[in-house]
């Protein structure tokens, strides 16, 4: 076994040297075509990569957005379907009882808390520091 066996299936490929003349096998354009303005010397560092040719950019085409928008919670919604079936007559919905009941978990009633209506309510309940729609309100 000879020293050249042991390097015949070599990982590293060495880099093709373009731009060294026409018998180097990369000479004359060197892989960068005939004309413009990527086959000029030193373009890469001329040309942005949010240039578009001279087309108006896309960053300037799109409006202007000021300000910020505050990241305002929506309340948890409760039916009333779910106040029949964890509810009983008497009680009160409020926030710590829905905690209580596991019917939603701290994080979402940041918002608060809005109860809507789905089915009739059939128990008697008293709501404390909890928003009601029209249709249950009336």
């Amino acid at each position: 076994m000879s020293i050249t066996e042991l390097f015949k299936d070599n990982r590293y490929k060495k880099a093709k040297r373009v731009g060294r003349g026409i018998s180097a096998g990369g000479g004359k354009t060197a892989g960068r075509g005939t004309k413009g303005q990527k086959s000029r010397t030193g373009s890469n560092s001329k040309i942005s990569p949010w240039f578009e040719g001279g087309q108006t950019p896309l960053f300037r085409k799109m409006a202007k957005v000021r300000g910020f928008k505050h990241n305002v919670a929506k309340p948890f919604l409760v039916t009333t379907t779910v106040i029949n079936r964890f509810y009983k007559d008497g009680e009160t919905v409020s926030p710590t009882t829905i905690l209580e009941r596991k019917i939603a978990r701290s994080n979402q009633l940041k918002g608060g808390v809005k109860v809507v209506k789905r089915d009739d309510l059939s128990v008697k309940v008293q709501f404390e520091s909890v928003s009601v729609s029209k249709t249950i309100a009336s």
